[in-house]
Protein backbone atom coordinates (compact mmCIF):
# COMPACT_ATOMS: atom_id res chain seq x y z
CA UNK A 1 0.00 0.00 0.00
CA UNK A 2 1.36 3.46 -1.22
CA UNK A 3 2.21 5.67 2.09
CA UNK A 4 -0.76 8.49 2.41
CA UNK A 5 -1.81 10.92 5.41
CA UNK A 6 -3.78 9.49 7.93
CA UNK A 7 -7.94 10.34 7.77
CA UNK A 8 -8.84 12.30 10.22
CA UNK A 9 -11.05 9.98 11.82
CA UNK A 10 -7.84 7.71 12.16
CA UNK A 11 -5.92 10.57 13.91
CA UNK A 12 -9.45 10.85 16.62
CA UNK A 13 -8.76 7.16 16.94
CA UNK A 14 -5.30 7.64 17.34
CA UNK A 15 -5.64 10.35 20.07
CA UNK A 16 -8.19 8.37 22.06
CA UNK A 17 -6.89 4.93 22.30
CA UNK A 18 -3.58 6.65 23.53
CA UNK A 19 -5.27 8.68 26.08
CA UNK A 20 -7.54 5.64 27.03
CA UNK A 21 -4.20 3.67 27.48
CA UNK A 22 -2.60 6.42 29.47
CA UNK A 23 -5.77 6.05 32.13
CA UNK A 24 -5.02 3.30 32.34
CA UNK A 25 -1.64 2.92 33.06
CA UNK A 26 -2.05 5.63 35.55
CA UNK A 27 -4.97 4.16 36.94
CA UNK A 28 -2.94 0.34 37.54
CA UNK A 29 0.36 1.94 39.84
CA UNK A 30 -0.44 0.26 43.07
CA UNK A 31 2.23 2.75 44.85
CA UNK A 32 0.68 6.22 43.59
CA UNK A 33 -2.23 7.84 46.00
CA UNK A 34 -5.27 8.73 43.62
CA UNK A 35 -4.09 12.34 43.77
CA UNK A 36 -1.00 10.94 41.82
CA UNK A 37 -2.65 9.35 39.66
CA UNK A 38 -4.98 12.01 38.68
CA UNK A 39 -1.99 14.45 37.71
CA UNK A 40 0.18 11.63 35.90
CA UNK A 41 -2.94 10.74 33.59
CA UNK A 42 -3.35 15.22 33.46
CA UNK A 43 0.68 16.07 32.64
CA UNK A 44 0.67 12.65 30.26
CA UNK A 45 -2.09 14.02 27.91
CA UNK A 46 0.22 17.42 27.93
CA UNK A 47 2.51 15.59 27.02
CA UNK A 48 0.40 14.18 23.79
CA UNK A 49 -0.79 17.47 22.85
CA UNK A 50 3.03 18.77 23.14
CA UNK A 51 4.21 16.18 20.79
CA UNK A 52 6.45 14.84 23.45
CA UNK A 53 4.71 11.67 23.47
CA UNK A 54 5.83 9.07 20.99
CA UNK A 55 3.37 7.94 18.26
CA UNK A 56 1.59 11.81 18.22
CA UNK A 57 2.69 15.28 16.49
CA UNK A 58 2.57 18.40 18.66
CA UNK A 59 -1.13 19.66 18.26
CA UNK A 60 -2.27 23.55 19.01
CA UNK A 61 -4.87 23.32 21.28
CA UNK A 62 -6.73 26.94 19.88
CA UNK A 63 -9.95 28.33 21.76
CA UNK A 64 -13.41 28.27 19.81
CA UNK A 65 -15.75 30.33 22.06
CA UNK A 66 -19.63 30.22 20.92
CA UNK A 67 -20.14 33.65 18.62
CA UNK A 68 -22.17 35.23 20.99
CA UNK A 69 -20.11 34.40 23.82
CA UNK A 70 -18.17 38.09 23.19
CA UNK A 71 -21.60 40.40 23.34
CA UNK A 72 -22.53 38.46 26.40
CA UNK A 73 -19.54 39.17 28.34
CA UNK A 74 -19.40 42.54 27.36
CA UNK A 75 -22.95 43.35 28.16
CA UNK A 76 -22.22 41.80 31.31
CA UNK A 77 -19.19 43.61 32.38
CA UNK A 78 -16.96 40.42 32.09
CA UNK A 79 -13.68 39.10 29.82
CA UNK A 80 -13.72 37.32 26.77
CA UNK A 81 -11.52 34.68 25.47
CA UNK A 82 -10.67 35.37 21.69
CA UNK A 83 -11.17 32.58 18.67
CA UNK A 84 -8.08 31.15 17.76
CA UNK A 85 -6.20 32.12 20.60
CA UNK A 86 -3.94 28.99 20.53
CA UNK A 87 -2.72 28.59 24.48
CA UNK A 88 0.47 26.78 23.90
CA UNK A 89 1.81 28.09 20.76
CA UNK A 90 5.17 29.05 23.09
CA UNK A 91 5.15 26.70 25.92
CA UNK A 92 5.00 23.15 26.43
CA UNK A 93 1.48 22.54 28.33
CA UNK A 94 3.44 19.69 30.28
CA UNK A 95 6.56 21.71 31.43
CA UNK A 96 3.98 24.01 33.15
CA UNK A 97 1.59 21.60 34.88
CA UNK A 98 3.77 21.40 38.04
CA UNK A 99 4.22 25.25 39.50
CA UNK A 100 7.76 26.05 39.57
Amino acid sequence: MKPRAFTEQEVITHFLDTVRATARYWAELPDKTPQERCDGVAFSILNIIDGTNMGHPAMDLCLSPHPDDKAYCIANDMNWFEPGQCINGYDMLHELYYPQ
